[in-house]
Formats: C-alpha cells, sequence, structure tokens
C-alpha cells in the first residue's frame, strides 16, 4: 500500500511541476512580445521624428525657383518591410498659404488655401505641415500566419513647422 500511495505523489508533483513550467513559459512569452511591441513602436517613433527633420531640411534646401516645382513627398524603406523586419516610411508636405500668397511660388501640388496669411516675400519659404506615416507589422501575426498576411501598424506623426 504504501508503494501505491508513493506513486499518486509522484504523479501529483509532477503535475504541478509542470503547471509551474507552462505558466513560466507564458509570463516569458509574453514579456518578450510586449517588449519586441515597445521596440518597434519606439523605432517608428525614431524614424518620424527623422523623416520631419529630413524633409525641413528638403524645403529648406531645395531651389524651388531653378527646379520649378516643390518637394511634396518623400517616401523610404528601412529593412524588408515584405517580411516583417523593416519599416515603410510615406511624408506629405503641404504648403500654407492662400493663392495670392503662393503666387510668387513656383506649382506646389499641396497647397492649403483654407489658411490667410500675409503675402510672402519673392524667395521666401512658406509654412508648411509634415505628415510622416511609418508603417510595420505586428511581430505576432508574422509568427502565426507569416509575413504577407500581417496587418500593417501605422504610426503618423503631424509636425506645423514655420520655415
Amino acid at each position: 500500500m504504501r508503494k501505491a500511495f508513493s506513486m499518486v505523489t509522484a504523479i501529483f508533483v509532477i503535475v504541478i511541476l509542470a503547471t509551474i513550467a507552462v505558466l513560466v513559459l507564458n509570463m516569458a512569452a509574453t514579456s518578450t512580445y510586449n517588449t519586441t511591441t515597445q521596440y518597434r513602436n519606439e523605432q517608428a517613433a525614431l524614424y518620424a521624428k527623422s523623416y520631419t527633420e529630413l524633409a525641413i531640411m528638403a524645403v529648406l534646401d531645395y531651389n524651388r525657383t531653378q527646379y520649378n516645382n516643390c518637394v511634396n513627398t518623400i517616401n523610404g524603406t528601412i529593412g524588408n518591410y515584405n517580411d516583417g523586419s523593416g519599416y515603410e516610411i510615406t511624408t506629405t508636405i503641404s504648403y500654407i498659404g492662400n493663392g495670392a500668397t503662393l503666387l510668387s511660388l513656383p506649382p506646389c501640388s499641396r497647397v492649403l488655401n483654407t489658411v490667410s496669411i500675409s503675402s510672402l516675400p519673392l524667395g521666401s519659404v512658406p509654412d508648411v505641415i509634415i505628415d510622416v506615416y511609418v508603417r510595420y507589422k505586428d511581430p505576432e501575426h508574422i509568427a502565426t500566419s507569416g509575413a504577407e498576411d500581417a496587418p500593417a501598424i501605422t504610426y503618423h506623426r503631424r509636425t506645423l513647422q514655420k520655415i
């Protein structure tokens, strides 16, 4: 009778240890996923800030009178976006002013005409709104369904810049 009791106790201890092991592994997986998600989001925020600064430099340094147009978009890809390890960045630049104000500028395809400001001197740079969209794929969906089916997460940053 005593040998059977030892076997039941051993099975009971094994079940308890297995349950604890499953809980520890589950917590480790959740912690890893949260860390990865936070890292990807922080990377997207840093890329958005970098592309905002790049857009400001592009607007300031671009010779609109020589090329007779404006900088309207800046696009980029970092890493391989298709397999889920990279980022896809789209930057759109909108120029603020009314029609009379922007007559001295070359034609810009993204002019917001709802704001009325005083006339700009010839050759000056108008104020701009910079929208940066950073897209990346959710790492949990990539692991379960593949990179092609993973939904994209978009981080958006809007900046009003007085130039």
